[in-house]
């Protein structure tokens, strides 16, 4: 398997993920990289109101 085979198996569940799925990874994401520079980030409350917020 090549590199860019590889790399788009591991997109597909991404990829192919409905919008509001998508929209969920993409803002966790963000989020994780903001609290990137924290010893020890809770994130678990930001998540949860990502989910509920996009869900609505």
């Amino acid at each position: 398997m090549s590199e860019s085979e590889a790399f788009n198996k591991v997109q597909e569940p991404i990829t192919n993920a409905p919008p509001e799925i998508r929209e969920i990874m993409e803002q966790v994401l963000r989020l994780e990289k903001e609290k990137l520079h924290q010893t020890s980030p809770r994130i678990n409350d930001d998540i949860l109101r990502i989910i509920k917020d996009v869900i609505q």
